[in-house]
């Protein structure tokens, strides 16, 4: 997700830069259609790298899979060759930034987190109790086989392919 700080006005323009140098040093010849550094095989977790100082730059955490953003969101990098300045009267700059100005932010955890506690509030009866409700329900959602990936079986048969 890094390349997304490159439409961003609060990262400093020689950091966009940089980020941009970065992205054109390492383009592949051809569009990735895949994640490339994952846990396991496919779409699963991207790996980090394992110690992230506070001096880290953005420009810095550029990888394969940056590319690989820009290939899923449909983004046109044809205006990282130009000066950060003139990247705002880019078409190819405007679209992608559209692009990105689409995107809907969840976060599946947390509203998972926060529809639980709504759920089971009422039948609380103390702190204590609650929190032992809380327990039981993330305890027996762990026992149970993820929904998720027992639907991507019949594409995993189709397609030949295994994901993660």
């Amino acid at each position: 997700m890094v390349p997304l700080a490159l439409f961003s006005t609060k990262v400093p323009a020689d950091e966009r830069h940089a980020l941009a140098s970065s992205l054109l040093a390492i383009k592949p010849d051809e569009k990735l259609l895949a994640p490339q550094n994952r846990f396991g095989m496919g779409f699963g977790k991207p790996t980090f790298p394992d110690d992230i100082p506070a001096t880290t730059t953005l420009a810095q955490l550029v990888g394969p899979d940056s590319w690989y953003t820009f290939h899923l969101l449909q983004l046109d990098d044809s205006f990282l060759t130009e000066p950060v300045e003139k990247w705002p009267d880019q078409p190819a700059f405007q679209t992608s930034a559209a692009h990105i100005l689409a995107i809907n932010v969840i976060n599946d955890c947390a509203e998972r987190g926060v529809k639980l506690s709504a759920d089971f509030t009422a039948s609380a009866k103390s702190e204590e109790h609650y929190q032992n409700v809380l327990q039981v329900v993330e305890q027996d959602r762990n026992m149970k086989s993820n929904l998720r990936k027992r639907s991507l079986e019949p594409l995993q048969a189709l397609t030949g392919h295994k994901f993660n």
